[in-house]
């Protein structure tokens, strides 16, 4: 064990003195969540001002029927009305971008109206600009509570007379419990993406870019025997890639704190994030980590050159993470069957845990099957660490 620790070390030492790749792993997950979701919250801000105060135009043609809900349509904030003859011209303004919405009214409209039956009109629109006609739509159903307000008056009846139940919904799931259910994934999504990435530097440093600078061979020729060496520098891949995943996670947990200080939002996340949950993320990410290391060790073991082990290893990272997307999957939730399944367990075990409805057990067996998966990936890198023809390729 002495020497393994010696080992660990020493490789340490070698990864903190490349300052690339303490940027990589510190100050970029550190920086970049702040930075992404401030400028993506920024934008999306001054995208919805921008739209909620653009002027829309609608063109309308009233077909001979009454102008009042026009005239009432019009005192409403940012809209112009305009009168077209008939609808060749307005179609054609609107396709022209010169018009946002259209309006017709059937000849029949008001007479409709006034007898009690249904008045139609209709609306024209281009679908690449459907933010415009929805907000034109929340005008007409205004308009239109109005229009049956004044036909039920008109015969001596309340609004309520058509609408005879009235819903009162009482949600009983807590604001945890819904995050959990909708947002749950996320948390394990980004740390298995560090967790994967901060693997994948010093793996691919610690053999392939050993051996292409020829120290791996000095390395060898050390009263220490292979498994022991292995061991030393697994340790240190998945320590790197445990300390990437974490700063991720404080990253995150700082651009939420920016973004939404003291609000109930953030006071549930601040409640999901317990000692509890990290400790017991942390318990399926360890063992994550070594099968992530295991698979890393023999690719880079295998390759030349350090730029040949990234080749390989970058595209994994899609392979390796993919399977994490499942979280937000709807319907999929943590059972007898993807509890085995590697990395769909731990989003899905994660979940639950946030929800609150965690099943101890499948809990254990997504732990269990984990720990077997790291064993299993420790051996096969065992195997081909220790073979002559791989180490010194």
């Amino acid at each position: 064990m002495k020497k393994i620790i010696v080992i660990a070390k020493k490789e340490f030492l070698d990864i903190m003195r490349d300052r690339r790749t303490m940027i990589r792993m510190i100050l970029i997950p550190l920086l970049v969540f702040p930075l992404i979701m401030n400028i993506v919250t920024r934008v999306q801000s001054s995208q919805a001002e921008k739209q909620a105060e653009k002027e829309l135009t609608v063109g309308y043609i009233l077909n001979g029927q009454s102008k009042t809900s026009i005239e009432r349509m019009s005192r409403m904030p940012n809209y112009k009305f305009v009168e077209f003859k008939d609808t060749t011209e307005l179609m054609s303004s609107i396709v022209a971008d010169k018009t946002d919405i259209g309006l017709y009214y059937t000849h029949t409209f008001q007479a409709d109206f006034d007898s009690g039956y249904q008045a139609n009109y209709v609306t024209y629109y281009r679908g690449a600009d459907m933010e415009d006609y929805d907000r034109f739509s929340t005008l007409l159903d205004k308009e239109d509570s109005v229009l049956v307000d004044n036909r039920m008056k008109s015969v001596g009846e309340e609004y309520g007379f058509i609408e005879p139940t009235s819903v009162r919904e009482v949600n009983l799931s807590s604001l945890s419990e819904i995050i959990g259910k909708y947002a749950g994934g996320i948390l394990p999504y980004i740390f298995m993406a560090f967790l994967f990435m901060g693997c994948m530097l010093p793996a691919i440093d610690l053999f392939a870019g050993e051996k292409e600078r020829g120290t791996l061979e000095t390395l060898l020729t050390s009263p220490v025997n292979r498994a022991q060496i292995l061991i030393g520098k697994m340790i240190v891949v998945t320590s790197i890639g445990l300390m990437s995943a974490t700063i991720a996670l404080i990253g995150l947990f700082v651009s939420l704190n920016m973004l939404d200080a003291g609000s109930d939002l953030m006071s549930a996340i601040n409640q999901i994030l317990s000692p509890k949950l990290i400790l017991t993320l942390y318990l399926l990410l360890v063992p994550l980590a070594f099968f992530f290391a295991g698979v890393m060790i023999p690719i880079s073991v295998y390759s030349r050159s350090y730029k040949e082990a990234q080749s390989i290893l970058t595209p994994l990272n899609i392979v390796m993470v993919l399977p994490a997307m499942a979280g937000f999957f709807p319907g999929v939730e943590l059972d007898y069957t993807t509890a085995f399944i590697p990395i769909v367990n731990v989003v899905l075990a994660t979940k639950a845990i946030i929800a609150g409805n965690a099943d101890m057990v499948l809990i254990a067996i997504t732990f269990i099957s984990l720990i077997l998966l790291a064993a299993l990936s420790i051996l096969i890198a065992m195997r081909q660490f220790g073979k002559e023809s791989m180490v010194l390729r």
